[in-house]
């Protein structure tokens, strides 16, 4: 009772952390170099349980400004801070506030970490070998690694920018829609 709570692995799921499968690193390799693409995409999301929504996501120059929508919600983040904004009210919120779309199965850092974080502990939990294939998305080169966990195989796919193409998981569904590879600075206010 007073010991080391167990764990599945001692791999973090943090940026730069990798985990010693080929296909797995290969993936997590272009999802980590996200922060240097400049880009514009959009994304309809369908959770398992409740109504598929869009996203758009854009990011203005490496490692700057970026803006993540969720259907009505828009969070920006830039020189001035982070904020959450509700674009039907025309309102924002100081800071990032995922809460305000939980019921879409995704986060704000979606494209930005988050679908990375979740390969990483899928790949800490897969139940047995790895596969990766190149696919065609909008006229992209996309690297996909299927990860088969308990309950079946989740897919995840990114461009060679690191942008996320596509993530097929037991909760949620990604599928990208539109891409561009230039920034939108529209999207970084409500």
């Amino acid at each position: 009772m007073t010991g080391e709570r167990p764990t599945f692995s001692d791999t973090p799921a943090v940026v730069g952390a990798f985990t010693g499968d080929a296909p797995v690193d290969g993936v997590l390799t272009l999802f980590d170099s996200v922060v240097d693409a400049v880009f514009t995409a959009e994304y309809t999301i369908t959770p398992a349980i409740g109504v598929p929504t869009t996203a758009k996501v854009t990011q203005i120059a490496p490692g700057g400004a970026r803006s993540v929508t969720i259907g009505d919600v828009r969070f920006i983040t830039d020189e001035a801070g982070t904020r959450t904004c509700r674009l039907s009210a025309g309102t924002c919120e100081d800071g990032l506030l995922p809460q305000r779309v939980s019921d879409t199965g995704i986060t704000p850092d979606f494209a930005f970490g988050d679908v990375a974080k979740r390969l990483r502990i899928d790949a800490s939990r897969n139940t047995g070998d790895t596969s990766m294939t190149i696919v065609d998305v909008l006229g992209n080169t996309a690297t996909c690694v299927d990860v088969p966990v308990s309950g079946g195989t989740k897919q995840y796919c990114s461009l060679l920018d690191g942008v996320v193409s596509s993530f097929v998981g037991g909760d949620v569904t990604v599928s990208m829609t539109s891409y561009v590879a230039q920034g939108d600075p529209s999207l970084l206010s409500a």
